[in-house]
Formats: structure tokens, sequence, C-alpha cells
């Protein structure tokens, strides 16, 4: 299945109670946190190592900058190609991917095209800079991969598998990051892909 917009089930569902929120309740709630979120990665990057969210000190790449830069987008728009080809053809032939299209289109499917923009901007840049930006470079790839992964969990049965999809996404943008030393490519995947999926859950 894809990852649309990844917006955090301690906000997003009650899990006392069957129904999920309103559209209005999940646009505004996702504002309040990934605003936050936003200034949190910053804010941990710089008294944790001194340094920008969106950048690295040491790279695997031993390379100039416009080079990194130019592998940094080249990956992160070849990932999310890959992904928004597949989403389609998962949710045609996995169970499980089904099951979670279906939920997360009670969820989608009423927002606007401007607003699914704008949310997947804000999800994509405010979650790349805490979970990779922030929190990679003091936790490790691994353990960031993870707990990004943790933060995509739900109060439905459908939501582990959207969980495991999120570690395996975070585990590439992650490695992306720390090829290059530059987050811009994994802020273009990650935003890309859900705009582009969230947008297909909305259609179908």
């Amino acid at each position: 299945m894809c990852v649309p917009a990844s917006l955090p089930p301690s906000a997003h569902f009650d899990t006392s109670r069957q129904s999920l929120p309103s559209t209005p309740r999940i646009t505004s709630l996702a504002w309040l946190i990934y605003g936050p979120l936003t200034l949190g990665g910053l804010l941990w990057a710089r008294m944790s190592g001194g340094r920008w969210a969106w950048s690295l000190d040491a790279a695997w790449m031993a390379a100039p900058f416009r080079t990194r830069l130019a592998v940094s987008l080249g990956l992160g728009l070849g990932v999310a190609l890959v992904v928004v080809a597949l989403t389609p053809r998962l949710v045609e032939r996995a169970e499980w991917a089904r099951a979670l299209h279906a939920e997360l289109k009670t969820i989608i499917a009423p927002l606007s095209k401007p607003e699914i923009t704008m949310l997947a901007l804000a999800s994509g840049v405010a979650e790349e800079i805490f979970f990779r930006g922030a929190m990679q470079p003091v936790l490790g790839l691994v353990v960031a991969s993870l707990i990004f992964g943790a933060f995509h969990l739900g109060p439905r049965k459908a939501f582990p598998a959207w969980a495991i999809w999120a570690f395996a996404l975070g585990l590439l943008f992650g490695i992306i990051f720390e090829l290059t030393g530059t987050l811009w490519g994994p802020v273009l995947a990650h935003v890309w892909i859900n705009q582009r999926n969230m947008l297909f859950l909305r259609r179908h």
C-alpha cells in the first residue's frame, strides 16, 4: 500500500471509539502536529550536533555538495516514482494493501486536491526533518526507522501493515540521507509519495 500523509494515531484517532475523526479535525490537527514537529527537529539538530537538520557533517559519499545534492534528488525521485507506480498494483493484488487502502480512503477521500497537497508538503517536510534530520544522527538509521514506522500505527487491524511499509521507506530515505549528507532527496520523495498516493486514495 502507499504511504499517504502520515497522521499520528495519538492525535488523529480516538482509540476509545470505533469511528474515525472528521476531515476538518484531521487537517487542523495535522497542522498543530507538523508545525511543532518541524520546530522540534530543527532545535534537536542544533542542540545535539550544532548543525542544520537538513544536512550531515559527514556523508558516505566523498564528493562536492552539488554532486551529493544531485544524487540525493535523483535517488529521491527514483524511489518516489517506484513507490507511486507500485501502489495500485499492491492494492490490486495484496489483501493487506486493499484493507489498508479502504481504511485510509475514509480519511483522505473527503479532502480537496489543495488540502491533499498542503498535507503532503507539511507531513513530508516535518517528518523528514524530525526523524531523519534530527533523530537519525543521534539514534542511528535502524532505530530512527523503527520509530518512524511506529509513528504510523493506528487503532484498526490494517494499520500494522502501514507501520511496516513506513519502516521500509524510512530505511530507504535514511540511506539516501547517510549516503549524500543532504535531506532534500528524502524530502522530495516523501512529499511526492504522500501527494500522489493520497490523490490515488481520493480517486479509487
